[in-house]
């Protein structure tokens, strides 16, 4: 069925009287997520480095996207930086909560990852933050195996 539409009186929901559309989907990390993940599930983070340039990827790549050369894998502390955050003040049913999010930059890289910020009552930008993983019987190998990050 193929619709023009071009006055928005005459939209319509689909399916015909309401209803949600099931959307399904497989989600592959390719062969340097499926690295991190295993690496993450013995407690330990990766990254990689360009063998030509030198660039540090976090998460980590196989391919350098500056100068398309191989990257090879090595180990970093998971220890990072805020670099941004926020303070969530309801949840998604809009009951009240306080959790903090934060942009963290890693050390020894040029990468990022967003995630919570726990134990700490005040945060700022510059903070030195570590990892607090789940307990190794508790990983499943996905990035709630991260359960928050904290002042160091």
């Amino acid at each position: 069925m193929i619709d023009k539409i071009v006055d928005p009186e005459k939209l319509r929901h689909f399916p015909p009287g309401g209803g949600k559309i099931e959307l399904y989907w497989l989600y592959t990390s390719g062969k340097a997520g499926n690295e991190f993940f295993r690496k993450l599930r013995e407690g330990k983070f990766i990254a990689a480095r360009c063998k030509k340039c030198g660039r540090r990827y976090f998460p980590p790549r196989i391919f350098c996207e500056f100068d398309f050369s191989e990257t090879e894998f090595f180990e970093i502390s998971g220890e990072g930086c805020v670099e941004a955050f926020t303070i969530a003040k309801l949840d998604l049913n809009e009951n009240p909560m306080e959790e903090i999010i934060a942009l963290i930059k890693l050390e020894g890289t040029d990468g990022r990852i967003l995630h919570l910020i726990g134990e700490a009552k005040d945060v700022c930008i510059g903070m030195k933050v570590k990892p607090v993983l789940k307990k190794v019987d508790e990983m499943t190998g996905t990035i709630s195996d991260i359960k928050y990050f904290k002042p160091v």
